[in-house]
This record gives C-alpha cells, sequence and structure tokens, in this order.
C-alpha cells in the first residue's frame, strides 16, 4: 500500500497541475488515515520556500490553462499534500491556499467558489488598497467635508464585504488557514466590528473610535508581500531583544535610583537676591511665595530659566549679592529633575538615546559638581556604546539567521525542482500532443535559466531586462545598423583605428581623470562674493572642461559607432553632462537658473568610471535603495501611522493650551494641531530628536498620553525600522566588493 501511495504521488507530480476533486479530497483522507504508518517521513517534510502563499508558481509546474484560474487545484507541494488542504491560483500565477475541512463550505460549494474567485481576484486587492489610502488622506483631515460621512460609510461597506468574502472562503476557525489564523485578520474584524458598534450604537465611544480607527492604516501592510515580509522579519527581531530590552531597563533603574541618590533636589537650587524684605522668613523657609521669588532669581541674558548654583566649590556660583538656596521649579518647565524615580528614568533614557545631553550635563554640573562629571561618563559609554552594540548585534543576528535559513532551503530546493523538471517533461512526452511538445520545448530553455538563476534574483532581473531590449521591431534594427554604424571608406576606417587607439589609452584614462578632479577644485573655488578676475577665471575653466567632455565623447563616438556608444552606461551619462554644459552655456544670460547651475556637481559622478572604489560605492548605493524599498515604504507607513495617532490625541489641545507653551499665544514650530507637523514631528522624534517635543505635549496634553506615544516611536521607529538601514548597507557593499574583486 506504501508503494501504491508513492506511485500515485509520483505520478500526480508527473501530471503537474491538476485540478481538486471529491476524488483528491477521498485520497487525503484515505492517507491521513494511514499517516500513522508513515510518522516519521511526514515529520521531516518542510514547507517549500518558493511555494509560499503569496509567491508566485514557479514555471516548473506547467503552464496555467484559463480553465485552472481561480479554481481549486491539488497543492505541488508535497508538504501539503494530506493537510486537507487545496491550492488556487490567479492570472498571475500567484499561490493562495484554503482549507478544505469539513468546518467550512465544501470547496465545491458554488457560494464558496464564489467568493474564492473574488478574493484571489488582483481587482479585489487593488479595491480594497485604494480604499485604505482614500481613508488615509481622511484620516489627515482636521475638518470633514459634508460628504465625509457618506463616503466612511461606503468604505465601512467595503471592508464588511470583504471581512464577509474572507469568511466564506476560508472559514471561520477550522484548517490551517481559516480566517483567524492570521493576525491581520484580527485586527480588520476588530476595527470593523468596533467602527459598526460605535456607528451604530448610542455609547459616546467617538474618542475612542478615532484612535482605534487609526489602525486601519496598519491594513497597507499585509496588502503588500514585501511590507508583510519585512514586518514578519522585525516582529522576529523584537523577540530576539526581548532579552536586551529587559537588561536595558534593569541598567536604566539601577542608574537611576544612583541619580536619584546624588542629585535630588539638586537642580532647584538658584541663585537669590539677597538681603530682602522678610529675611528671616525666607531663610527659615527655604521658599517663599512663588511669584515673589521668581522675580528675585538671577537670570543670565537672553536665558528663559534662572541661574543654577551649587553649595560646593566645584559647582557653578552665584554672583554677588545673591546667595544660592532651593526654591521654585525645576528646568524645562519642571520636567528635567531627579526628584522621583520617574522623572529620573526619563532624564537617563534621555541620556541613552543622546538627545541634547550636554545640556542635562550642563545642569548637573552646575548645581551639583564638577566631579559628578564621571557619572556622566559611565552611563555615556555604557549606554551609548554597550547597549546600542548589543541591540545592533542581536539585529544582525536576526537578519543573518533568516538568510541563512533561506540559503538552506535554496539548496534543498533546486535538486527537488531539477528532479521536477525532468519528470514534467517525461510525463508531457508520453501524455500530451505532439503541439504541446513543441511548446515545452520552446518553454523548456526558459525553464532551465530560471532554476539556474533562483538564488541570484540580481541576474534574473539582467537577463529579463536583456531580453527586453531585444523586443523591438526588425525595421528599428534595419535603421540603427545602416545609420548608426559608420563603415564608410577605407580612409575613415583608418581614422577610426586611430581615434580608438588614441581614446582607448591609459593615458587618455589619466588625462581624462585629472580633468575631472580639476573640475571639482575649480567647483569647490566658488565663493560669495567673488571679485570679477575670478568670476572669469572659473567661466573660462567651465567652458575648457565642457570642451575637453565634448572631445571625449565625439572621438569615442567615431571610435565605438554611435550604435556601440550608446549601449554603455557610462556613455550615456557623459552625453548627458556634455549636453547640460552646452545648454548651461546657451542660457547664460538668463537669470534665475542657479538650479540649473548646480548641476554641474554631478560631472562627479564621472569618477566612477575611472576610479574602482567610488564605483564600488555607488553601485552599494544603488542596490541599497532597491532593497530599502519595501522597509522605507514601511518606515513611511509607521510614520503616518504615528502622525495621524499624534493628531488625534494631542491635535485640539495645541490648539486649546498654546499659552501654556508660547507667552504670545502662538503655535511653536513644532507641534501637531495638523497633519503636516505632526508627520513633521514624528519623523523627529524617530531621528532622535524628541525631548524638548515632549516637554511641550507635557504642557499641553497629559503625562500619561504623551509618553506611551513617545516610546512608541521611539522604540519602533528608531531601534527597530531605522537601524537594520545600516545593516543591510554594509551586506550590499560587501557584497559589491566580492563582485568586483
Amino acid at each position: 500500500m506504501v508503494a501504491s501511495t508513492k506511485l500515485e504521488m509520483a505520478s500526480s507530480e508527473l501530471k503537474g497541475l491538476i485540478p481538486f476533486t471529491r476524488e483528491s479530497l477521498e485520497l487525503m483522507q484515505q492517507c491521513n488515515a494511514k499517516k500513522h504508518s508513515e510518522k516519521h517521513k511526514a515529520e521531516d517534510l518542510k514547507p517549500n520556500i518558493d511555494l509560499e502563499v503569496g509567491k508566485e508558481l514557479p514555471f516548473v509546474y506547467g503552464n496555467l490553462l484559463r480553465a485552472m484560474v481561480s479554481e481549486p487545484l491539488e497543492d505541488v507541494d508535497p508538504y501539503y499534500r494530506n493537510k486537507k488542504t487545496f491550492m488556487v491560483l490567479n492570472k498571475k500565477r500567484t499561490i493562495f491556499r484554503f482549507s478544505a475541512t469539513w468546518c467550512t463550505l465544501s470547496p465545491f460549494n458554488s457560494i464558496r467558489k464564489t467568493a474564492i474567485k473574488i478574493l484571489v481576484h488582483p481587482f479585489f486587492r487593488l479595491l480594497i488598497l485604494i480604499s485604505v489610502l482614500i481613508d488615509c488622506v481622511f484620516m489627515s483631515m482636521i475638518d470633514m467635508p459634508k460628504w465625509g460621512l457618506a463616503l466612511q460609510n461606503t468604505l465601512l461597506g467595503i471592508y464588511t464585504f470583504e471581512i464577509l468574502v474572507k469568511l466564506i472562503a476560508r472559514g471561520i476557525w477550522a484548517g490551517p488557514f481559516h480566517f483567524f489564523g492570521d493576525p491581520w485578520n484580527w485586527l480588520d474584524f476588530s476595527v470593523t466590528l468596533f467602527e459598526h458598534i460605535t456607528r451604530y450604537s448610542s455609547l459616546n465611544l467617538i474618542s475612542i473610535f478615532g484612535i482605534i480607527r487609526n489602525l486601519r492604516i496598519l491594513k497597507i501592510i499585509p496588502l503588500n508581500q514585501g511590507l508583510k515580509s519585512f514586518a514578519r522579519i522585525l516582529t522576529h527581531c523584537l523577540k530576539k531583544l526581548t532579552g536586551v530590552i529587559i537588561l536595558t531597563l534593569f541598567f536604566l533603574t539601577i542608574f537611576s535610583l544612583i541619580g536619584m541618590e546624588l542629585f535630588m533636589g539638586n537642580l532647584k537650587h538658584k541663585c537669590l537676591r539677597w538681603p530682602q524684605e522678610n529675611e528671616t522668613e525666607m531663610l527659615h523657609n527655604r521658599t517663599g511665595n512663588p511669584y515673589y521669588i521668581r522675580e528675585n532669581f538671577y537670570y543670565l541674558e537672553g536665558e528663559r530659566y534662572a541661574l543654577l548654583c551649587g553649595n560646593r566649590t566645584d559647582a557653578g556660583q552665584c554672583p554677588e549679592g545673591y546667595v544660592c538656596i532651593k526654591a521654585g521649579v525645576n528646568p524645562d518647565h519642571g520636567y528635567t529633575n531627579f526628584d522621583s524615580f520617574g522623572w529620573a528614568l526619563l532624564a537617563l533614557f534621555r541620556l541613552m538615546t543622546q538627545d541634547y545631553p550636554e545640556a542635562l550635563y550642563h545642569q548637573i554640573l552646575y548645581a551639583s559638581g564638577k566631579i559628578y562629571m564621571i557619572f556622566f561618563v559611565m552611563i555615556s559609554f555604557w549606554f551609548a556604546f554597550y547597549i546600542a552594540s548589543l541591540f545592533l548585534g542581536i539585529l544582525a543576528m536576526s537578519y543573518e539567521e533568516e538568510k541563512q535559513t533561506a540559503a538552506e532551503k535554496a539548496k534543498k530546493i533546486e535538486p527537488e525542482f531539477q528532479q521536477s523538471l525532468t519528470e514534467l517533461q517525461e510525463g508531457k512526452k508520453a501524455t500530451e500532443t505532439k503541439t504541446t511538445q513543441i511548446e515545452m520545448k520552446k518553454k523548456s530553455t526558459s525553464m532551465i535559466t530560471s532554476l539556474d538563476m533562483l538564488d541570484d534574483a540580481t541576474l534574473r532581473h539582467k537577463e529579463e531586462l536583456k531580453k527586453s531590449r531585444k523586443r523591438c521591431a526588425f525595421h528599428w534594427y534595419r535603421f540603427s545598423k545602416t545609420l548608426l554604424i559608420w563603415n564608410c571608406s577605407p580612409c575613415w576606417l583608418k581614422l577610426k583605428d586611430f581615434v580608438h587607439v588614441v581614446i582607448m589609452d591609459p593615458f587618455t584614462d589619466l588625462f581624462l581623470t585629472i580633468c575631472i578632479i580639476l573640475n571639482i577644485l575649480f567647483l569647490a573655488s566658488e565663493h560669495y562674493p567673488m571679485s570679477v578676475e575670478t568670476s572669469n577665471v572659473l567661466s573660462i575653466g567651465n567652458m575648457v572642461f565642457i570642451g575637453i567632455f565634448t572631445t571625449e565623447m565625439i572621438f569615442k563616438i567615431i571610435a565605438m559607432h554611435p550604435y556601440g556608444y550608446f549601449q554603455v552606461g557610462w556613455n550615456v551619462y557623459d552625453s548627458l553632462i556634455v549636453f547640460h554644459g552646452f545648454t548651461e552655456l546657451c542660457l547664460e544670460n538668463f537669470h534665475g537658473l542657479a538650479v540649473f547651475r548646480s548641476f554641474r556637481v554631478l560631472r562627479i559622478f564621472k569618477l566612477g568610471k575611472y576610479w574602482p572604489t567610488f564605483k564600488i560605492l555607488m553601485l552599494t548605493l544603488g542596490n541599497s535603495i532597491v532593497t530599502l524599498k519595501d522597509l522605507v515604504l514601511l518606515l513611511f507607513t509607521f510614520i503616518f501611522f504615528s502622525a495621524v495617532v499624534g493628531l488625534k490625541l494631542f491635535g485640539s489641545n495645541y490648539k486649546e493650551c498654546v499659552c501654556n507653551i508660547d507667552e504670545g499665544c502662538q503655535l511653536p514650530h513644532w507641534h501637531m494641531n495638523d497633519f503636516f507637523h505632526s508627520f513633521l514631528n514624528v519623523f523627529r522624534i524617530v531621528c532622535g530628536e524628541w525631548i524638548e517635543t515632549l516637554w511641550d505635549c507635557f504642557q499641553v496634553a497629559s503625562q500619561f498620553s504623551c509618553i506611551p506615544f513617545y516610546m512608541m516611536v521611539i522604540l519602533i521607529g528608531n531601534l527597530l525600522v531605522s537601524n537594520p538601514c545600516f545593516k543591510i548597507f554594509l551586506e550590499k557593499l560587501v557584497y559589491c566588493r566580492l563582485a568586483c574583486s
């Protein structure tokens, strides 16, 4: 029986894509009944990385017939053969998997088949994406238009329809691919359900609804496969960072307690004018009417807060006529202090993230003494180097593990693909018609090429690019070979050979490199104001360099023909530089074209043709931009989400309590009263400058709402999204070095 089962499985592999029928389901049930006899074999099977949900089906599994599009098919991955699942492919050969268990509608039910066809159709995903983007635009608005409510109801109807389609197609709670098995579906269901409750109930939950509805922005992530994979990797990194986060909190707690013991109340030391009225009462209480005392503090010119001082010899000293006492409030609206554990923890977290630490250093040194510089040096080295290196190390290890896992799976899969290709071709020869055999022979080369290039997506892209370049009409080839390849007279050919020897000589390359460097020096010599003589010299030098680059282009066109010259990317770039130079000379007398002149800087990149290290750096930057596109999009999505949440949480507070942060009751440059400024504020937080805007947030809103929001943006935005960019950049740098060597 085992042998017969193996034969059946092998025969199914030979057939390629097979419709999922009732017989297929019965065969699965029979195999599950005998699963205990092959338990050891089942345990060794793992899902095929190239056959995951969301990826395109490799062409080695044959053509996708029109009748098989959006229809149930037997799963080609051996891991799912006996899992009571079936596969569905859309027109783009994207893989979808569904459960065939008894708790869901039958795969052959017309209602479920219709729901599956809707779910896998690319236009359905496009509809949801457009709906989410429109929703994001309206979330960023402060004042909704009159027709905004009708649009929100329409979008709510689309989201509800999507959930119903997914529930019917995937089932509620049975099988490996049920609806609630995906955390993103939990998010959609929860937000949509809460929106229905707040829309049709009498409960006053508008403020809470405004916050929860913002989670809809994160729906963009599962709609993009690249974003979804990066989010999964970052979640894995967060799990890896759990130990490091606990260790960091432990040391933050220790240093916060030490800071409390050393500096508690010290930042209230101020220089008070002395003597004054009620001397006895003032000396006895060390406090008094705060408003009265504030008028008698000593302020440096232009400073908002009173001068700090200390009673130690190495601390800050008061001028004559003033005495150092504890009075008034702490600096920075009273939020910078070590008077309690919470404020001490915030101050240490600020030092750890290196946000404006020099101000805190000066405040403590003035109030407590220069000896405590040792404390801050120790903290700076510990957190800025050790903990930061630990974070980056864990992130690098996580990415390396993901990379090694993918490489190991690829090594195991390649022989299976080769075997599957051989069996598939043999099966086609035995069972299909002669026409199909001819079609398979035509496509066999592309299949083998795709297998050989399975491990290197870059080479595959280059191969496709080469093929796409050859898809021109035949008359274009005739035109280009007739007019762009110059083989005229013997005299011209001799001139061509002579120019080729001159322009391709290494000394010519050296001369051009020196010219580029001199051109850079001329560009760097510009300054303001310039004398007429200097301006004339630089102008003449610019024309000389344009002439040299033009001569280079003409000589290369003669030596290589226009057809061969423009086949090289660097030559195209050189021609654009020459074209820009002549255009600049023609428009020299026009005013307001300073931006056009700034494009001279592009001549610097000509060094990449002659300087290998510079070329490596340029390749690294180019490859990193392509690699980071999904990560940058994920970062933008997170910043957009945080900006909308900040707008909903604190936007009205900044307008109502603006007098708390500005004496003239004018909004500062950094606020969250509108989406644009909220986006800039969140971007500033992600870049590492957050403490000053946090103080403003404390002034207009509750500390219990500001701190969680800021900590979320700092931890997720800065540590888990920004730092992996450097890791990927370094990987690309190493890859380009190896490739060039």
